[in-house]
């Protein structure tokens, strides 16, 4: 019975991080919602099986001796359900878990043996449709009969789980009250099973952007009394949803066009938007090694031309535009140009190579060779595959050649060539605008 429950209840485990592993607050995390509804109790009417719209939830202090209560949640049937409970002791983590004998009743008062552990609870809705099931949160660990600092109430997440729309956990409450509190905002999977920080979100509000659409976002409180310090971590919200768009749209990329040799003026142009009126610009340039790694803003370089200096030289240059209407602030950014060439080079580009053919699996992509302030004799190519806004890229081996046949592995990724240029004893590389997305 202890097996098929902990493979029911912890089928996926939490990998919380380590800092957190050595206290835990009230609740866990929510449990997986259960998605079987047992046939038994079916009938030939049109009354479907109830399923349940919210989790059950376990309110009360998680401390020896104090009694806690089975919330069952909220249910869609066409009907109102009866409900039946069972409580369950887990060790410190969630797992392994196993029923508590006798342990049938909407209330459970907590035993010694509770402590350090957790206790979890399920609900059956049995209606005329059948029957349903779910799991409430885990309550733990279990304290000893006086505890010096207890969370009696689970911190909750309020706010609209959408991107760009801003949430806020409460401080739950504590026995007694703390003197001071902290947060860890986590993002999880979307069942809020396995979940990791996110740097620098240790407030008690956070706006989801687009790194946590699909993910479930949850709060680890830390609440601290004279030398005591507890956790409990709050309700996980539902996974967020795309949000609507704000800012500008960019239709056409922005781009970069000059000689890319020091002493020379490279003019960045912000490319196409459409936006609520008429979008305003703001611009920065900024300085990324040879494999176009590790990009560092250039100071003071924030119009819409900047002049290649020394340090430029061998590295490669991008351009940021931040363009605002009344609806918010968009950034977009430009291909990488360069590596950038000596001043008094004998061989410089003057227009990057540009990518031709259908970015689709199975297709063959061209580089042309671009141009250059000299004729070369030869040239060489290597293809990068990069992701989706061509910031980040790795060589395809064996590609050295103009042309390049797109595989399945390319899916998903944009591809960029370099082109490297040799006149006599000169030689000058330099990177293609990148293909479109391939299909």
């Amino acid at each position: 019975m202890g097996d098929v429950v902990s493979a029911n209840l912890r089928a996926a485990p939490r990998k919380r991080p380590s800092q957190h592993a050595s206290a835990r607050g009230l609740l866990l995390g929510v449990w997986a919602l259960v998605a079987l509804l047992l046939a038994s109790g079916a009938t030939a009417s049109t009354s479907v099986r109830p399923a349940a719209t919210t989790l059950p939830s376990v309110t009360g202090t998680a401390a020896q001796g104090e009694r806690l209560t089975a919330v069952p949640g909220k249910w869609n049937s066409a009907d109102t359900p009866t409900f039946t409970y069972r409580w369950f002791r887990c060790d410190a983590t969630g797992n392994h878990c196993g029923a508590i004998s006798g342990a049938t009743a909407s209330t459970y008062t907590v035993a010694a043996k509770d402590v350090g552990g957790t206790i979890g609870l399920r609900v059956t809705a049995a209606a005329a449709g059948g029957t349903g099931t779910a799991y409430g949160g885990l309550v733990g660990p279990i304290a000893n009969a006086t505890p010096l600092l207890v969370s009696t109430a689970q911190p909750v997440v309020g706010g609209t789980p959408q991107q760009g729309a801003s949430l806020t956990v409460s401080t739950g409450a504590w026995s007694p009250t703390p003197a001071s509190v902290t947060y860890t905002w986590e993002r999880c999977n979307a069942n809020a099973r396995v979940c990791s920080p996110i740097p620098a979100a240790n407030g008690n509000s956070y706006v989801p952007g687009a790194s946590d659409v699909g993910h479930a976002l949850s709060v680890l409180v830390q609440a601290t009394f004279g030398a005591t310090v507890q956790t409990a971590f709050s309700t996980a919200t539902t996974a967020i949803a795309v949000g609507t768009p704000r800012g500008p749209v960019s239709t056409v990329a922005p781009s970069i066009t000059g000689f890319f040799a020091v002493g020379e003026k490279l003019t960045g142009s912000p490319g196409t938007w459409t936006a609520s009126g008429t979008p305003t610009y703001t611009f920065n340039w900024y300085r990324c090694d040879m494999s176009g790694s590790n990009c560092l803003s250039i100071h003071g370089a924030t119009g819409p031309a900047y002049t290649l200096v020394g340090r430029d030289v061998g590295a490669t240059i991008g351009f940021a535009v931040h363009a605002s209407d009344q609806t918010g602030t968009v950034t977009a950014y430009s291909a990488l140009a360069g590596p950038a060439a000596p001043a008094g080079a004998a061989l410089a580009a003057t227009a990057q190579p540009s990518v031709t053919g259908t970015a689709r699996s199975g297709q063959t992509l061209t580089v042309s060779t671009g141009a250059w302030t000299a004729v070369p004799l030869s040239y060489a190519y290597a293809w990068l595959r990069c992701n989706a806004n061509a910031r980040a890229c790795t060589t395809v081996t064996g590609a050295t050649t103009s042309s390049y046949p797109l595989t399945s592995a390319d899916a998903g990724h944009t591809l960029v060539a370099v082109v490297t240029a040799v006149s006599g004893p000169a030689a000058q590389a330099v990177f293609s605008l990148p293909s479109p997305i391939v299909a």
